[in-house]
């Protein structure tokens, strides 16, 4: 229900009664004047000289305070409103009924939008690029001005580097110095290397060389137990043999003796028989055979001493004569046997001393390698270390030159002037990537966080353009943190990033565009309540506090 400015606190509606009024009041009130009286009051523009009032009912005049309108109103009109009529009470308690019910269903049905706000700022999307040293160090020299436009990798400021110089400088020369020793400690390792080559294989060659003595030496022994067993055989042949003439020479002195025996006796017949040869006792031819017998057996005995005997010692002194060479020679392969015993055994020892010698060189040798090697391993784990220091060196070096990390704008410088000591971790500048678009980064509190969803709409204000003469800027909500964080003002809040649908507004024709670090607030629709709910909510409050209505 909709009140007009100028109404009274009675509004009441009395246009069917004073209509039902009009016909006993004849002509005194025409139509137009009764339509002109709205809620008792005589419509501002019906003039007072028109209204149709009769003269038996004069109009009062004020007595006491001249300074009071007076009432436009007729005699009969001023009775009808104070006498209303009989129905007016059942007539107010019906409309007290039509009104809460269209109250009451207006507050069922009507919703009303619960709003958050947000403050914030525009920043690039993705946040901007925070320039921050890694540790504690004086300014040296400033670059750039807060808002000019920088290339990624240009230098933005250079704190002082003397600290840092020497100390690449002190890594660099360490390193030199253990790069030059490890060349040395190699160098010194292939040298060993191969001289235990070289005296490995010398050695090998001396062994090789006192292994064929040593078979040479053995093959000789071998031939020598040959040739003495060969001898040895000889020699027993030849005492065999001489077992074997000795018989046969004493059978020959027996023969000779037995042929000079046969001689006597014959000689001794032959002078037995010439007495009687002589007297004729026997014959001649017996004789002769007698004589020849003999001269038989003095042949016969001279070829035994002549052939037999002879012949027998002969052999019998060669086969002596043999077998003593054989015992000399025997006795000489002996001694070379020994000998080549002995050499072998010699051999035998220098190439086990050689072998030893050899092995003892080789150990030496590993040895000293492996002491190389270890050095050479340290210094490498050095020359690695060193390396890993001065590449930290030289990062600490570079990053003692502040450089923009992509090509933007500068938005914040907070250093002022060379000779200020910053501390490491504190921003000194940020810079602003080009071609990102700019999004608004706003604190919400806590308690309107709850329902705020991505995606939902949210209606920007930007202070730097009052929304009265520039509108507001719609957007949408892309992003609500996880975490909530903790500000001196609003308590705890909730980062909620904004995108923008535009990026600019319009000022006579012209597009002016946004720039990063403007702030704003954005208006966040949370939920749309029911009236009834809001209004409920103080009963609902009292009966959680524990009071009972």
């Amino acid at each position: 229900m909709k009140l007009s400015p100028n109404s009274s606190h009675e509004n009441l509606d009395y246009q069917q009664p004073v209509n039902g009024s009009i016909s006993e009041m004849g002509s005194e009130v025409s139509q137009e004047d009764i339509t002109s009286i709205y809620g008792g009051v005589v419509g501002s523009s019906l003039p007072i000289s028109s209204m149709g009032v009769s003269s038996a009912y004069p109009l009062p005049t004020p007595q006491t305070e001249p300074k009071v309108t007076v009432p436009r109103w007729s005699p009969s009109v001023h009775d009808l409103l104070d006498q209303p009529p009989a129905s007016l009470p059942q007539r107010l308690i019906y409309g007290g009924i039509a009104f809460c019910l269209a109250f009451g269903t207006w507050a069922w049905f009507g919703t009303i939008e619960e709003v958050g706000h947000a403050q914030g700022k525009l920043i690039p999307q993705g946040e901007t690029y925070k320039i921050q040293p890694i540790e504690l160090g004086k300014v040296k020299s400033i670059e750039v001005k807060a808002g000019e436009e920088v290339q990624a990798g240009q230098v933005i400021m250079e704190l002082d580097t003397e600290l840092a110089q020497k100390e690449v400088e002190q890594h660099q020369q360490m390193l030199a110095a253990y790069q030059l020793e490890l060349a040395q400690q190699q160098m010194l390792l292939e040298r060993v290397q191969l001289e235990a080559q070289t005296r490995a294989a010398m050695a090998s060659a001396e062994q090789n060389a006192q292994r064929s003595a040593i078979a040479l030496t053995q093959e000789k022994i071998a031939t020598t137990r040959h040739l003495l067993g060969q001898q040895q055989s000889e020699a027993l042949a030849y005492r065999s043999r001489q077992r074997q003439l000795q018989p046969l020479t004493s059978t020959a002195h027996e023969r000779l003796e037995q042929l000079q025996g046969e001689v006597l006796a014959h000689q001794a017949r032959l002078e037995r028989l010439k007495p009687l040869e002589e007297e004729g006792a026997v014959s001649q031819d017996y004789i002769f055979q007698a004589e020849q017998e003999l001269r038989q057996t003095q042949q016969r005995i001279t070829q035994s001493v002549l052939q037999e005997v002879p012949s027998t010692q002969e052999q019998l002194f060669q086969a002596d004569q043999s077998l003593r060479d054989l015992q000399r020679q025997i006795t000489e392969n002996k001694g070379d046997l020994t000998a080549a015993f002995k050499d072998a055994e010699r051999l035998t020892a220098e190439l086990h001393q050689k072998q030893a010698q050899a092995e003892q060189m080789q150990l030496e040798a590993q040895q000293k390698a492996q002491e190389l090697e270890v050095a050479i391993t340290q210094l490498r784990g050095k020359i690695a270390d060193t390396q890993t220091l001065l590449l930290a060196a030289q990062a600490k070096l570079k990053y003692k030159f502040l450089k923009a990390p992509v090509d933007g704008v500068v938005l914040s410088l907070d250093v002022k002037r060379t000779g200020e000591v910053i501390e490491a971790g504190k921003i000194v500048a940020q810079v602003a990537p080009n071609g990102v678009p700019l999004v608004l980064s706003a604190l919400l509190p806590n308690r309107e966080a709850g329902f705020v969803e991505l995606g939902m709409p949210v209606q920007v204000k930007l202070d730097a353009y009052p929304y009265q003469d520039y509108g507001i800027v719609s957007g949408q909500v892309t992003k609500i943190s996880e975490d909530a964080e903790s500000d001196e003002k609003l308590g705890e809040v909730y980062r909620v990033e904004v995108d923008l649908d535009r990026d600019y507004i319009q000022d006579n024709q012209q597009k002016i565009a946004f720039k990063a670090g403007q702030t704003g607030t954005a208006d966040i629709v949370i939920r749309r309540r029911r009236i009834i709910d809001i209004l409920i909510d103080p009963i609902k409050k009292i009966q959680e506090d524990g009071i009972k209505l």
